[in-house]
């Protein structure tokens, strides 16, 4: 299980690793979010083993996070399209969907703009092959952009059940 690293102020910034909480906690940079999951991973550590479940730590000072621009690779395509094919709808694995280039590269289409990358499932990305999807009678469903929603989105889209207790976290925190 990985665990949720948190700002000071409980804005989420990464998951990082076991070993990565361990170095942050003996250079006292990050703390837990109450005394009874800091009892039980200090249990877990004692025995030398890792803690069990879910890890929730917050940093004990708050830094500046610039805003991290994604990059439009196969996975990011994935989570801004939720695994559906822009042209016919198909909903799929990661493993029936392409990526397809919406003005082919070969026709001056940018090769890694969010605007001219959609997933597409592999009858329809055959079907377009090296036309414009109007060239074919393929339709966009809707217009590609960029993964707009923030980034602490995208790490709980990765991890449901970080997601989970995090939302546990502020409901008993309000």
């Amino acid at each position: 299980m990985a665990v949720l690293l948190l700002n000071a102020s409980l804005q989420p910034l990464n998951v990082i690793s076991h070993r990565r909480l361990i170095v942050l906690l003996s250079k006292e940079r990050v703390a837990f979010l109450d005394e009874a999951a800091e009892l039980a991973a200090a249990q877990a550590l004692a025995c030398r083993r890792l803690p069990e479940g879910v890890v929730i730590v917050r940093l004990l000072r708050t830094i500046h996070v610039p805003r991290r621009l994604l990059r439009p690779n196969r996975r990011n395509l994935l989570l801004r399209d939720d695994h559906t094919c822009q042209y016919c709808g198909h909903v799929g694995s990661a493993a029936e969907l392409t990526v397809d280039h919406v003005l082919p590269v070969s026709r001056g289409g940018a090769a890694d703009k969010w605007e001219n990358v959609v997933i597409a499932c592999k009858r329809c990305n055959w079907r377009k092959a090296n036309h414009a999807p109007e060239e074919v009678g393929l339709h966009l469903r809707r217009k590609p952009g960029p993964l707009t929603q923030e980034y602490a989105h995208i790490i709980f889209l990765r991890y449901p059940e970080l997601k989970e207790a995090y939302d546990k976290l502020l409901a008993t925190a309000a």
